[in-house]
């Protein structure tokens, strides 16, 4: 209960400072990601250039991203520097829904307003400290549920089914599984085994052979992203399955196009990184101008997330 008070007091102060300072200048964003080297990323980032662009009078805009996904030291340090820049919004996609958690409290406690990107907190985290920090983003079970089922659509019932899933720290991870899990409940599939891919192609090919060679009559195997799936047809090639085994994604990157074009990825989702982006930046905007502070934020913003397969020729 102390903390919590020493928070609200904490919250009153710095807004005080943050809406007098604002006054003078324009507002300071900084946008944190997981990644720069996964495309669904450098689209996001392109999304928050454009919007910049348009809104150039209103705001300062500065990028940053991981070279690895899971590096949660580096992102932690990102965090801190905007903290320590006291800049008026952070807009983060965390690598871990638990373990940046103390540093966007310590940057709401200062003032910052702080918004969730891509990969959703920890709700029970988020309760627990009984703050408020919007989520913008699609529904991630949802989108896995649309690829899944096209993809089992084409199966006889009762055939074998693996998923590859991200990082296991992730939220956006599990629900996509759970998502691909539900698709095979209501299919009638048998879910013959699952590995983690950590979101890359190299880790998402050897996840495939492992299960490949576990399973050998494996009918399907459904990838928490594209990243996983191109490993998987790499897998699926070379050992002499393709057209054996369907293959599902998530994301829609640019680097997928060719296999979806091919029939090699069956399916994916388009979740529109730079339209969430943009979502999230209106909603820091609208917010910083209009003096609304974290509490009152929009809880929850849906952005849309639409199922993308081969297009008949």
């Amino acid at each position: 209960m102390r903390r919590r008070q020493f928070l609200l007091a904490a919250l009153a102060s710095a807004g005080a400072w943050r809406w007098a300072a604002a006054a003078n200048r324009k507002f300071a964003v900084t946008v944190v990601v997981k990644s720069l080297r996964n495309q669904f990323f450098t689209i996001m980032l392109d999304g928050a250039r454009k919007h910049h662009a348009d809104h150039a009078a209103e705001y300062q805009l500065r990028l940053e991203g991981l070279q690895s996904e899971g590096d949660v030291k580096a992102q932690v340090a990102m965090l801190q520097r905007a903290i320590d820049r006291r800049d008026d919004a952070l807009i983060v996609a965390p690598a871990d829904s638990r373990a940046v958690m103390p540093l966007l409290l310590k940057a709401i406690a200062q003032g910052m307003l702080v918004v969730n990107i891509d990969n959703k907190l920890d709700e029970r985290v988020l309760a627990h400290e009984n703050v408020n920090i919007p989520f913008v983003g699609p529904s991630n079970f949802s989108g896995a549920r649309k690829v899944g089922d096209y993809v089992l659509a084409a199966l006889k019932p009762g055939s074998k089914v693996g998923i590859i899933e991200g990082l296991p720290q992730a939220i956006n991870a599990k629900s996509r599984s759970d998502g691909f899990r539900e698709s095979i409940r209501i299919a009638g599939m048998e879910l013959a085994g699952m590995r983690w891919g950590d979101w890359e192609t190299d880790k998402g090919y050897q996840a495939a052979l492992s299960l490949l060679d576990a399973v050998p009559d494996l009918s399907a195997l459904l990838c928490g992203n594209d990243n996983m799936a191109i490993g998987a047809v790499k897998a699926v090639t070379e050992r002499h399955r393709t057209g054996k085994v369907l293959i599902g994604g998530y994301d829609n990157i640019p680097a997928a196009a060719p296999y979806i074009a091919s029939g090699a990825i069956y399916a994916t989702a388009d979740q529109h990184p730079a339209l969430q982006m943009q979502y999230a930046l209106d909603l820091v905007l609208q917010a910083l101008s209009k003096h609304v502070g974290q509490a009152e934020l929009q809880s929850i913003v849906q952005t849309p997330v639409e199922l993308i397969k081969r297009t008949a020729t």
